[in-house]
């Protein structure tokens, strides 16, 4: 019973120092663990450069306001630090259509960049609800209008037909801008944007310049017409108007987020007949 109680201690002390062995001996690096991706979520809007033209760009809002009854292209973007990762088990009301319009890599930050597209009719707000590597996300779809009304010279403004869209020609020259908000949103601000041409002979571009207005003021709109003279004046591009663009800025109470509506006011000021 001696020798064998001996043994089995011989055999327990062994064990424990090959175990210790091994794990001493393994090296770091063959324990591995995939960390999770990261996953930002931003809302995306189209915006105005300095030179006017429309350009993409996030607001750093995790709510996206979308305008009931219009389609609202690439306002969600989703940027995930693994070009691998996958977006799945997408989930929301059915009364909010969407769809994922925009894929990019990004080679030089690692990571791939999605935007989803959305239309619906109701005003709401929604739940868009994905996963990626089993995480679970969520972004608010806020579907309504931050500008109950808007008026200019007494005529109401709109973003989708009619004064205010961006290809509608008016023949008014002033008037005062009248703005209601909707339930839910302060106004912030009122501003005035009008192009000017900037440089001179061979390099001629327009530039949008913005100044404060306040609500029920009079504006003048513009009458300077948009012209780009490039490439040692071989190119050239007139308008046949002048665009003035009021932007309301707002602030949406319930979480603070901000955002602005934009109208376009179009007088023709040249034409050849």
């Amino acid at each position: 019973m001696k020798n064998k109680g001996i043994s089995i201690a011989k055999k327990f002390i062994a064990s424990v120092l090959a175990a210790a062995f091994i794990v001493g001996a393994a090296p770091t690096t063959n324990i591995s663990v995939k960390a999770a991706a990261k996953v930002d979520i931003s809302e995306t809007v189209q915006a105005l450069n300095k030179r006017g033209a429309l350009i993409y760009k996030e607001t750093g809002n995790s709510m996206i306001t979308i305008t009931p009854g219009t389609y609202a292209k690439n306002v969600l973007t989703v940027a995930i630090n693994d070009e691998d990762a996958k977006i799945k088990n997408i989930k929301c009301n059915k009364k909010l259509r969407y769809k994922r319009t925009f894929k990019k890599y990004d080679d030089e930050n690692g990571k791939v960049v999605y935007r989803f597209s959305f239309y619906t009719q109701k005003s709401k707000l929604y739940n868009f609800k994905f996963t990626v590597d089993g995480q679970e996300y969520r972004a608010l779809i806020n579907a309504t209008t931050p500008v109950e009304k808007a008026t200019f010279a007494g005529k109401e403004l709109s973003t989708k037909i009619g004064l205010g869209t961006q290809n509608y020609i008016t023949d008014l020259k002033n008037g005062k801008i009248n703005v209601k908000m909707s339930k839910n949103y302060a106004l912030e601000s009122i501003q005035i944007g009008k192009y000017r041409n900037n440089g001179s002979g061979n390099k001629v571009e327009p530039v949008l310049y913005w100044t404060p207005s306040k609500n029920n003021k009079k504006v003048n709109l513009s009458g300077e017409k948009q012209v780009t003279v490039a490439e040692n004046g071989d190119v050239t591009e007139e308008s046949m108007y002048s665009t003035t663009i009021i932007r309301i800025n707002y602030k949406y109470l319930k979480n603070n987020t901000t955002g602005s509506v934009d109208y376009y006011l179009n007088r023709i000021v040249d034409y050849d007949n």
